[in-house]
């Protein structure tokens, strides 16, 4: 079964929605692009509070990540014992930087995940060699928050394309990018690991900025039936 990945920008917002045993809380800074980095404070509190929660971090908007604050962050993600982080692939040209920060880091326990976008960089042909780098998972998402989700950008054939590929290497496999309450039936009956959503959880259908208790309820339902 998929899990449920619910994007959260504060301490605050996943108390919020742990009531509901939430499967990943990923912590994202939603008004600051596609990956948002929520900051150290965030994070160096997230595990004491949230110390029986599976969680994820998106390490921000870097198109070259192997930089010295980007390598800072990351080890201090992997410092509080945060289970995912979650790195873009923004340039696709940049490829061989992500391959040394891979190799350069120890993740411990932490699992890096690879974010490609249906609607920037998505490209089948590259999928391998993300895996053969070391990430230890892949996910698409959209770096554009225009409302249009995944499954209006790419074919239902590519995605299940995508997932064969990623699952065959025994790794992580998750979709994200605005995806809707009536997606979920349809991407439940994929192989996919998890379902990653924002703005389907807050109060304004038009909004990323506050979550709706009863929209994360109503997506919670749809994931467990």
């Amino acid at each position: 079964m998929a899990r449920f990945l619910a994007s959260v920008k504060n301490i605050e917002e996943a108390k919020k929605i742990c009531m509901l045993d939430i499967d990943i809380v990923d912590f994202k800074k939603v008004d600051d692009g596609a990956l948002g980095f929520v900051g150290a404070n965030i994070i160096q509190q997230v595990r004491k509070i949230l110390h029986k929660q599976v969680i994820s971090v998106t390490m921000g908007n870097d198109s070259n990540p192997y930089n010295r604050n980007y390598i800072n962050n990351i080890n201090m993600v992997i410092k509080n014992n945060i289970e995912y982080l979650k790195i873009g692939l923004f340039d696709i040209t940049k490829i061989n930087k992500h391959k040394k920060l891979i190799e350069e880091i120890d993740f411990l326990k932490t699992q890096p995940i690879c974010v490609i976008f249906a609607d920037q960089s998505f490209d089948l042909s590259i999928i391998q060699t993300i895996i053969d780098i070391g990430y230890k998972g892949i996910m698409i998402d959209t770096c554009n928050k225009n409302s249009k989700s995944t499954l209006d950008l790419l074919s239902k054939n590519d995605i299940i394309k995508f997932i064969k590929i990623v699952k065959s290497n025994n790794l992580i496999c998750g979709l994200s990018g605005s995806l809707k309450l009536h997606h979920i039936k349809e991407l439940k009956q994929i192989d996919v690991d998890f379902l990653g959503f924002r703005g389907q959880l807050c109060s304004e259908t038009d909004s990323r900025e506050s979550i709706s208790i009863n929209k994360v309820n109503e997506v919670y339902k749809q994931m467990k039936s």
